[in-house]
């Protein structure tokens, strides 16, 4: 185990000690600097509307980056400016081709999104098989947004303000000339220079999946990191970058992680370990409901925020297999027990599991945004690329399933002083929807979401 800091250094002896630390944490709150969202998806007649609210007195930069399914390749961003009170919407829809972005919002934003929208882009997933390449593969994937800075120069602050402008931006041109040749953020010196401050948070998120044929909504919240840069001390700095620019990401974290009465150190690998850290979960465990009695479908969320960070070019644990641009996987076996509502219960094997995974590969989560539909005909969020079937048991028309994603010891996140995680950094949510039809004349269609039930460990020494 890796020893360069004492137990000392890396275990705060009191939950007070660890207070006094800006480290990157869960605000179970909902608000903070990054928000990552489990999904967005423009397949199965799909529309998926996100938002980004700024609660604060301060006008914000941030970064809004969405990514595919499949390995977290980026196929959008862009820079978000946002006004005290503001609220930013977008809607992603399918294309012939793929999906796009389209808003209706006024926020400054540099690049610009056209009133046409703007199509996901396939260039960073090229290395793949030919059978992976296309721009259909953007459809299903997931999102983060990352506050860059806070904006204190007087004009780009009346530039981006709606309050004084009968509710639209007062400029959002000089917003944008400013990243351009001659502006004050054209060089990175600049972009975090005197003009901004640090990020301080106070954010939140929220996604939400229509289906107009199917007349359902699927709504779900944003998970929040509080202090991913400290707002006082060591590491506090903005991390203002140009648009079209593929930083800030999440190995931009301050390399510290703060728990109940502990705080530890992970600056030995990469800084994306803190952002692992505080998402790692050995189980998650959810609700179900299926079958023709019920005329219901249920489709289970299990992305990996910072998955790709481990598994492209030098794998590292606590993902067990490396990307392979052949099959377009990256697998970390689970095992998956499931409970119908009378304490009945069965393990899901190979032969349940539908497309069936090689044998050697088990049942395993291959993707960074996975979508397992729980029974044949449950298909609430499409996934072409990411999704898995469950074909459940009779008489397991409804109750939860319990997913152990533990795995074997060597499945552990490891931090400089020796402290280990064991599991996998984990959000996500189960997706449901019953369908009663025409009843007296009325569409009377039911969806809903449950955020995962989880259980973890602090880190500690073993």
């Amino acid at each position: 185990m890796k020893k360069s800091l004492s137990k000392a250094v890396a275990l705060a002896a009191t939950i007070g000690a660890a207070a006094s630390v800006q480290a990157v944490s869960l605000n179970h709150d909902g608000v903070g600097q990054v928000l990552l969202y489990p999904i967005y998806t423009a397949e199965n007649g799909n529309d998926t509307y996100v938002s980004v609210t700024n609660t604060t007195n301060q006008f914000k930069v941030v970064k809004v980056r969405f990514v595919e399914g499949m390995n977290s390749k980026e196929v959008l961003d862009f820079n978000l400016f946002l006004s005290p009170q503001d609220v930013w919407t977008g809607n992603i829809v399918q294309t012939a081709a793929g999906a796009k972005l389209t808003t209706a919002d006024t926020s400054c934003t540099a690049g610009v999104v056209p009133a046409a929208g703007l199509e996901f882009r396939n260039f960073e997933y090229q290395a793949d098989a030919a059978e992976f390449r296309g721009t259909d593969r953007a459809r299903v994937g997931h999102l983060e947004v990352i506050e860059m800075a806070e904006v204190l120069d007087p004009a780009l602050q009346a530039a981006i303000d709606h309050r004084a402008n009968n509710g639209v931006p007062g400029n959002c041109e000089l917003v944008r000339n400013a990243y351009k040749t001659g502006g004050v953020w054209n060089t990175q010196a600049g972009r975090n220079g005197a003009t901004v401050s640090v990020p301080t948070g106070g954010l939140y998120g929220t996604l939400t999946v229509i289906n107009v044929e199917s007349g359902t909504e699927i709504s779900a919240d944003a998970t929040a990191l509080e202090n991913f840069r400290p707002t006082t001390g060591a590491g506090a700095a903005p991390i203002h970058f140009e648009p079209g620019d593929m930083l800030p990401n999440l190995d931009q974290a301050y390399p510290q992680a703060e728990f109940p009465g502990v705080v530890t150190q992970y600056a030995g690998f990469a800084n994306v370990d803190a952002v692992s850290a505080v998402l790692m979960k050995n189980r998650i465990a959810n609700d179900y409901a299926y079958g023709a009695g019920l005329n219901a479908q249920t489709d289970f969320v299990i992305t990996f925020p910072t998955k790709t960070y481990y598994v492209n070019g030098t794998l590292r644990a606590p993902f067990a297999q490396l990307w392979n641009p052949t099959t377009a996987k990256s697998c970390d076996a689970i095992d998956v027990t499931y409970y119908n509502r009378e304490e009945l219960s069965q393990v899901i094997d190979l032969d349940q599991i539908s497309p069936r995974p090689p044998a050697a590969e088990g049942i395993a989560l291959c993707h960074e945004t996975n979508v397992f539909s729980m029974g044949a005909d449950s298909n609430l969020l499409g996934g072409k690329f990411v999704r898995s079937v469950f074909n459940l048991a009779a008489g397991f028309e409804a109750g939860w399933v319990d997913i152990n994603l533990a795995g074997p010891a060597t499945r552990i996140l490891e931090a400089d002083g020796g402290e280990v995680q064991q599991g996998l950094p984990v959000i996500g949510f189960s997706a449901v929807a019953i369908q009663n039809g025409d009843v007296g004349g009325l569409l009377s269609n039911y969806a809903t979401a449950y955020n995962h039930k989880s259980t973890s460990v602090i880190p500690a020494i073993p």
